[in-house]
């Protein structure tokens, strides 16, 4: 006998499309600029004279993030999504537009900064839009929806941004992604005012919990500025940033996420040491091979865009699992699979293997990506009260930019000390974080 599939079983149904078609578009674009700068940073740099500011240039997002995903959650909470989709959408736009207008990096950094500030809110708000509209056994597949809205942009930005740059000029890039953010964020903005009513109801938007996000995101600029110093003072930086991060992290993230506690730590545990591994495997090949192997901002990007095909093939493959049983093994096989994208590119860069592994690689830790983050992401909302939903859609996110920006950080220290062999260092750094998150996800629940 054949099952009936209603309408409630349906995600693309009419009365949910244009807000499905609004969210999908903003993230797409804000994944545009995202890609887009792995391959457009380093000429921007050169062009503006300021190379040794590369790393936070490209961490600044991440840094102020962690503030506005804080703000933004509580926010949502207090408030509803519609205010601060306003103003985090402004924030995002007008860094956008400082980075395309930048004469300097000092003004290039400040643009990623209030970016960053305004993805932060924006990221957050999205997740609660998601949770407001979207049925929870639907979910799942709205978030392997976001998953696939980066597919297009990670497999056309880098190649894109390529072509602009080297037959344009950087600046254009920038151009696009503000032309295109600004489309999508005013649709959806008319759509979420339509749909969700503001709610007046109280809370508090500025809290303890924000003084403990601008606290980690010093703590973290702290990591990075040490990271570049001579040896001394390299090592108290690095020493106190690093103690500084783990006491915010005690206050922002829910309690027992650095032990990895079974059930919504363990999850945003896992969000955090898989995000940081997949990025900084995808950021420092691409510098790798154009740094050491002389490829070009195009040919790099290839490389790194022919990843991106895991992620959506991941996303596909959760999206078709109706047993919420299976969750826990979807994601233990989705870290094993992320393990695989670091490990390739060390044996890269040692010289024991060709770079057409590190793609294979990619492609095969893009799927573990593609399947982690929706299961993790509808797990953790489906054990979490309507009341808290923005805040545990904030701890998600929170856990992965400190996964990214300490991880960036603290590899990029490893590069800059080590005069030979730095990236094989790097990469070990990378397979080791992984690694953990692998032990974590088989560890036994207690």
């Amino acid at each position: 006998m054949t099952a009936t599939i209603t309408a409630s079983d349906r995600l693309w149904i009419p009365e949910r499309r244009p807000i499905i078609a609004g969210v999908l578009g903003l993230i797409t674009f804000v994944a545009f600029e995202s890609f887009a700068i792995t391959t457009a940073l380093p000429v921007v740099a050169r062009s503006l004279a300021a190379e040794e500011w590369y790393s936070f240039a490209f961490a600044g997002t991440v840094v102020t993030g962690l503030i506005g995903m804080t703000v933004g959650g509580s926010w949502a909470d207090a408030r509803g999504p519609v205010v601060p989709l306003k103003v985090g959408g402004a924030l995002l736009l007008t860094g956008i537009a400082l980075c395309a207008a930048a004469p300097g990096m000092p003004t290039f950094i400040a643009g990623r900064l209030l970016q960053g500030l305004g993805a932060g809110i924006t990221s957050v708000v999205l997740y609660v839009v998601v949770a407001v509209l979207i049925p929870e056994h639907l979910r799942a597949r709205m978030f392997g929806l976001f998953t696939t809205a980066w597919l297009l942009p990670s497999l056309a930005g880098p190649l894109l941004t390529g072509v602009i740059v080297e037959t344009i000029h950087w600046r254009a890039v920038f151009v696009l992604a503000f032309v295109g953010s600004l489309v999508a964020l005013a649709s959806l903005l008319v759509l979420v005012a339509h749909r969700i009513p503001a709610n007046r109801g109280g809370g508090r938007i500025v809290s303890q919990r924000l003084l403990w996000a601008a606290l980690a995101a010093a703590a973290v600029f702290t990591l990075h500025i040490g990271g570049q110093q001579p040896a001394l003072s390299r090592t108290i930086l690095s020493s106190c940033g690093t103690a500084l991060v783990l006491l915010a992290v005690t206050r922002l993230l829910p309690p027992g996420t650095l032990i990895g506690r079974t059930g919504i730590p363990r999850f945003v545990a896992l969000r955090g040491l898989l995000g940081g591994a997949a990025a900084a495997t995808d950021i420092y090949l691409t510098l790798y091979l154009q740094n050491r192997l002389g490829y070009s901002p195009i040919a790099a990007g290839a490389v790194i865009a022919l990843g991106a095909l895991g992620w959506a093939a991941g996303a596909w493959i959760q999206g078709r699992s109706t047993d919420k049983g299976r969750t826990a093994s979807l994601i233990r096989i989705a870290c094993a699979l992320v393990l695989l994208g670091p490990v390739t590119a060390l044996a890269v860069v040692t010289g024991v293997l060709p770079v057409g592994v590190a793609v294979a690689g990619c492609i095969i830790s893009g799927i573990g990506m593609g399947i982690a983050f929706p299961q993790l992401t509808s797990t953790v909302l489906a054990r979490t009260p309507t009341r808290h939903q923005g805040e545990n859609s904030a701890a998600l996110q929170l856990s992965e930019s400190l996964g990214i920006s300490v991880l960036l950080a603290l590899t990029g220290g490893i590069l800059a000390a080590a005069a030979i062999g730095g990236f094989s260092a790097v990469y070990i750094a990378v397979s080791a974080a992984a690694a953990l998150a692998l032990a974590l996800a088989l560890a036994p629940v207690r």
